[in-house]
């Protein structure tokens, strides 16, 4: 009897066992990725300003611990006046969009963010060191690596896939600039997302997924 083929992606298989098909299942999990980008980026944007959560609470007159658990992933109390306070706070500024759901596209630009961020962070980079080195504008850089319904324009993008040697093509479908994408791309795209979730440094299976994903990126044909 032919042996079962096994799987090691633990995403799908939680996937495929506990959502499925379903609906509130399936907004359950939309929930919880939302809170887990709101917790990184907040996490950070205060690691780029070089501050810890006590004085940050403090800029925003608050606790340590409302701080911690705003970067907590599991975290659902966000309101808008806080997370508000806390990008004056961190001289940044705050916006709400609201696009038409589109599970692929949505899919495809989360993955353009995250590998945006992967890619600097597998070089040991500051945003402000790859601005530099790249000749791109600090802002867009941190844009693009936090906010999944921004559009880098097609300059920045040409200079990012020159530092990176990417091809310019497959970066443009994976940020929603282009919309004919390759047969399997957008499955590609959401699988790494899917699997690179993360605050810290790149661990080994994360460094692994990324080398993948930039493989296939790269393979433009």
């Amino acid at each position: 009897m032919a042996k079962r083929e096994k799987t090691s992606d633990a995403v799908k298989i939680l996937r495929d066992r506990y959502v499925k098909d379903d609906p509130q299942r399936k907004a359950s999990v939309e929930v919880e990725r939302v809170n887990a980008q709101v917790a990184r980026m907040i996490h950070d944007l205060r690691n780029d300003a070089g501050i810890t959560q006590k004085e940050l609470a403090e800029l925003v007159a608050t606790t340590q611990s409302v701080i911690s658990r705003l970067e907590d992933a599991d975290y659902e109390g966000h309101s808008l006046s806080m997370l508000n306070r806390i990008a004056e706070a961190l001289k940044q500024k705050m916006s709400v969009v609201m696009t038409a759901k589109d599970p692929e596209v949505d899919g495809m630009r989360h993955a353009f963010h995250l590998v945006v961020q992967m890619l600097r962070r597998r070089r040991g980079m500051t945003v402000d060191k790859l601005a530099k080195r790249a000749d791109i504008d600090r802002d867009e850089i941190v844009a693009m690596e936090r906010n999944n319904a921004y559009r880098p324009s097609p300059l920045t993008l040409h200079k990012l896939c020159n530092f990176y040697k990417i091809p310019e093509r497959r970066m443009l479908v994976l940020a929603g600039a282009i919309k004919e994408a390759p047969q399997g791309f957008s499955e590609t795209a959401s699988r790494f997302a899917a699997q690179s979730e993360s605050f810290a440094k790149l661990t080994e299976e994360e460094q692994k997924t990324l080398d993948e994903f930039v493989g296939f990126l790269r393979n433009d044909k």
